[in-house]
């Protein structure tokens, strides 16, 4: 589907149809918090504002990210990757198969930061705490959880910014083996 076809979506978000996948899930997690009960800026007009009505616009804010979330992830996939999916090409240099990309800490930080996301929105849509993604991030081996839970964090963490979850948690594991080996060596 074309974003024209998705301007609808991005009204009700209240952005551009221009917009990024960082700048949609933006819009979203602040038109949430401005909608929901707890929120200081309905307080004054909430008599004017029924449950009823609020629980209407929260609902066609979810519709709208979630339609808008699949149809542009498809769109970002098909023109950022190489046909391989998962592999973004942006982590490639010319010439490079998308295979030969060794994903690293640092490699997820700057995709991440190519792509203007901060960690406290990786943190709240993936449920992995800060600390653990700073930990990844910054190849902390000693500060991250077990291998079983660090895989499936950083299998999620590779989900979430659109790169393939297996070829990345394996690039990675295999870093955090390595680096346990040399520990163990050391002792």
């Amino acid at each position: 589907m074309s974003r024209k076809n998705l301007k609808r979506y991005f009204e009700i978000l209240e952005i551009d149809s221009g917009a990024s996948l960082s700048e949609i899930r933006n819009a979203y997690i602040r038109l949430k918090r401005l909608y929901s009960t707890d929120s200081i800026v309905i307080t004054p007009i909430a008599d004017e504002f029924s449950k009823k009505r609020r629980l209407a616009v929260l609902q066609q804010i979810e519709e709208a990210y979630t339609k808008l979330n699949e149809e542009l992830k498809d769109e970002h996939q098909k023109s950022t990757y190489f046909g391989k999916p998962g592999i973004a090409s942006e982590n490639v240099s010319e010439g490079e198969e998308g295979d030969s990309v060794s994903f690293s800490g640092d490699v997820l930080r700057q995709i991440r930061e190519k792509r203007g996301i901060h960690l406290y929105e990786v943190a709240l849509d993936t449920k992995i705490r800060v600390e653990i993604l700073e930990n990844i991030e910054h190849e902390r081996f000693d500060a991250l959880p077990q291998e079983v839970y660090l895989k499936g964090h950083v299998s999620n963490y590779a989900r979430y910014l659109l790169l393939d979850p297996r070829k990345v948690a394996d690039d990675y594991i295999s870093r955090y083996k390595a680096w346990k080996a040399d520990v163990k060596d050391k002792t």
